[in-house]
């Protein structure tokens, strides 16, 4: 497994995986193969933007297979701080994936970008909230509950964030 730079090429595949999961999105709506590519432009190939974010790759055979992508972003440098994100192909969920990738962000975060506090926010109605549980106990984490936060399915969900420091 490693870390490499994203390419435009990762794309498609990223876009696919984003719009199949979208009621657990801050941004819920489908994007277009040319939203996604402006998100590569503007986000990714930009070095003043607030993101940083890689593409998550088991080597198989001498060829890298795209797994996931995940990277930090609302960073505030001033502070300090950034939220991680990360999204895993859902034929990769439960293979161990994620958590090295969320464990290898937040150790890059930390020492390669020299962020002292690294958050991530997920919302109830998202499965993953026992995975960032797990991911940032390692961390010695904390964890708070603010109610209301997404509206989906005709209801309200809290959002659980959770926080950790060097």
């Amino acid at each position: 497994m490693k870390l490499r730079a994203l390419r435009t090429s990762d794309m498609g595949a990223i876009l696919e995986w984003r719009n199949s999961c979208l009621p657990t999105l801050r941004t819920s709506f489908p994007l277009t193969y040319e939203q996604q590519c402006d998100w590569y432009k503007n986000e990714i190939c930009n070095r003043g933007a607030r993101t940083r974010f890689w593409a998550i790759v088991e080597e198989l055979d001498g060829t890298d297979c795209l797994v996931g992508y995940g990277g930090i972003e609302n960073i505030q440098w001033e502070n300090s701080i950034g939220e991680i994100s990360l999204l895993i192909d859902p034929c990769c969920h439960g293979h161990g994936y994620g958590t090295w990738a969320a464990n290898e962000i937040i150790e890059t975060a930390f020492d390669e970008l020299g962020l002292f506090t690294v958050y991530a926010e997920c919302y109830e109605n998202n499965p993953a909230v026992g995975f960032w549980r797990k991911v940032f106990s390692k961390y010695h984490g904390t964890e708070a509950i603010l109610p209301n936060r997404k509206y989906c399915g005709g209801r309200y969900h809290a959002s659980r964030y959770f926080s950790a420091s060097k």
